[in-house]
């Protein structure tokens, strides 16, 4: 591997040193990547490129003054593990990276500020699922009443919500809608404080990303962070379908005045017809996109329109037919416990052969083997055939919580699907891709 693709791999690893050196611990000599998500040069990354070439130069030239021609040879052996210096440039930045963060926050702080004494509204929304659709779900049911800029896609860290407030953000603007995501307690509480929410939507919590948070109180505490921010708790939406969440939200409204109570929405509260999307979560989304226009000020014949009208967004379990005669349900965007299990009922809701296609689910650390022979199970009981990308601790724990063994079906890679599902020679099938990892996966 060479210096650009450790630096993928760093960028994959949201630039964490200690996950990279697991990875490289994990893959010491490298590994083929298949290139799903290309490097994006920004500046850090250029940083870090021309910073872990200026240390290899240093090295291999003191080296050379040391040792000599001995010296010289063993600085060009370095060059087989340039991760070393990128190492190098990583911790070189971090003094920057920690002056540069408090100057963001103070800055872009200033900026919301001054926007909402002119009338703006910040919606704040977080969750281990859920946020990204609920965001889109929101954005689409109230951009035809109001001016309304959302962060686009899953940018959802410090510096991405920044840049979007810096270049787009204006007087102009009603509301502005921004997704929040966390690896740790106290990332949403720096989030809050920049962005300055006067509305909260909590989607949901499970055990995604508990490799990172350690434990799930962890998780909890970092989620509630946001609804800890917005003083009017009336203005605060919990998903009242989350188990972790209703039986853990009253301490964090504790600071409520008068003790409000925020607002719960559940999949019960459905009252949606003529709905164009597929599965639960989906229209448990557009039940908390709408509850929170209701909060607003939206009148309900005008949220009741506009949810006839919501457009899925990509790879979250959208539906396409192909020429061939087979249905894909795609929801390769990412997973996590809860998103499996309701992309496994949709699926069970097509006739047809169904086949699923996952190579799992990824940062669910210690509960890693159960989840996964949970959700083998399930595939067991609702899918014909299982298709499980790699193999390794995630797709062998899935392997053994399926008891009709012939159902199981490796492949090395998500690009192998269409062969591996000709292989079978079933007409119209039904195939559901759970999950589409990254080359640091």
């Amino acid at each position: 591997m060479n210096l650009i693709s450790y630096i993928l791999i760093l960028q994959l690893e949201d630039y964490q040193i200690r996950r990279f050196l697991k990875w490289v611990l994990k893959n010491p000599f490298g590994k083929a990547l298949e290139g799903k998500k290309p490097l994006v040069w920004t500046y850090k990354a250029k940083f870090i490129a021309v910073c872990a070439g200026f240390w290899y130069l240093i090295i291999i030239l003191g080296l050379f003054e040391v040792l000599g021609i001995f010296g010289l040879l063993f600085g060009l052996f370095l060059a087989f593990f340039p991760w070393i210096f990128v190492v190098f440039a990583l911790v070189t930045r971090r003094p920057y990276e920690a002056i540069n963060r408090k100057l963001a926050i103070s800055k872009t702080r200033k900026i919301i500020l001054h926007l909402k004494s002119k009338g703006l509204k910040v919606i704040g929304i977080t969750g281990s699922y859920g946020k990204t659709t609920t965001k889109e779900f929101l954005y689409q049911i109230l951009k035809d009443n109001y001016k309304v800029l959302r962060t686009p896609e899953s940018y959802n860290t410090l510096f991405g919500i920044k840049n979007v407030i810096d270049l787009e953000l204006d007087e102009s603007y009603d509301f502005f809608i921004c997704e929040m995501g966390a690896y740790k307690t106290g990332e949403i509480k720096e989030l809050c404080k920049m962005a300055q929410p006067d509305y909260a939507i909590l989607t949901g919590i499970n055990e995604q990303h508990l490799e990172r948070f350690g434990k799930i109180e962890n998780t909890i505490k970092a989620k509630f962070e946001l609804i800890q921010a917005v003083t009017d708790k009336t203005r605060c939406l919990l998903n009242h379908d989350c188990e972790l969440i209703t039986s853990s939200y009253l301490p964090y409204v504790s600071n409520s005045p008068n003790q409000l109570e925020p607002v719960f929405y559940s999949f019960e509260d459905i009252n949606i017809t003529n709905f164009s999307l597929i599965g639960t979560a989906n229209i448990t989304n557009a039940i908390a996109a709408a509850t929170m226009a209701k909060i607003i000020g939206l009148t309900q014949t005008s949220i009741d329109k506009k949810l006839t009208e919501l457009k899925p967004f990509s790879h979250r379990l959208e539906v396409k037919i192909l020429d061939n005669g087979w249905t894909i349900l795609d929801d390769s965007y990412n997973s996590n416990v809860d998103g499996f299990k309701l992309a496994l009922s949709a699926l069970k809701g097509f006739k047809g052969i169904k086949i699923i296609a996952t190579p799992g689910i990824v940062e669910l650390g210690s509960k890693t083997k159960e989840i996964h022979r949970e959700l083998g199970k399930l595939c067991d009981e609702m899918c014909d055939y299982i298709i499980l990308v790699g193999k390794n601790e995630r797709t062998i724990a899935l392997a053994e919580g399926i008891t009709t063994k012939f159902k199981i079906i490796y492949m090395e890679s998500i690009k192998l699907l269409n062969k591996t599902v000709e292989s079978l020679n079933i007409k119209s099938p039904v195939i559901l891709i759970e999950n589409d990892l990254t080359d640091n996966y």
